[in-house]
């Protein structure tokens, strides 16, 4: 199953039902990071699993993160990237966030209501201006 469809949180739900009322930029890239397979693309089909993100695996991951992240971004021209994840997930992500200096990096910050209405609001503005965004969750 596509990670999009995998994973359950509100933030998730959230984008599915964007994407299925045409209310997602059409330009949009999601990615996703996993406690289990690092950052990978919303389309990504992986299994059932039970893993948790601690700060440990957060730090394990960051080099894989950094290096995924530049290998996505390589042939893409973003105008925009949007960051929606917990302080934790954030570690494995804070490296690759400082080498995207190319882009506009906006992060939603507060508790997960705060950050849905942003990344609402982000996903409307980045539909208005067409440009071509890459989001993480």
């Amino acid at each position: 199953m596509p990670a999009i469809q995998r994973y359950d949180g509100v933030n998730y739900r959230v984008l599915r039902k964007a994407i299925r009322e045409s209310r997602c930029p059409c330009n949009l890239d999601i990615l996703i990071l996993s406690s289990k397979y690092g950052l990978i693309s919303a389309a990504t089909p992986i299994p059932t699993y039970d893993a948790v993100m601690t700060r440990r695996r957060a730090l394990e991951l960051r080099g894989a993160v950094s290096s995924a992240m530049e290998a996505w971004a390589t042939d893409k021209s973003y105008s925009e990237v949007f960051v929606n994840a917990g302080r934790t997930y954030r570690l494995a992500l804070d490296m690759a966030l400082l080498e995207c200096r190319t882009h506009s990096v906006r992060i939603a910050e507060g508790g997960i209501g705060v950050k849905m209405a942003a990344m609402k609001a982000w996903m409307a503005a980045a539909s208005r201006r067409g440009q071509r965004s890459g989001g993480g969750l």
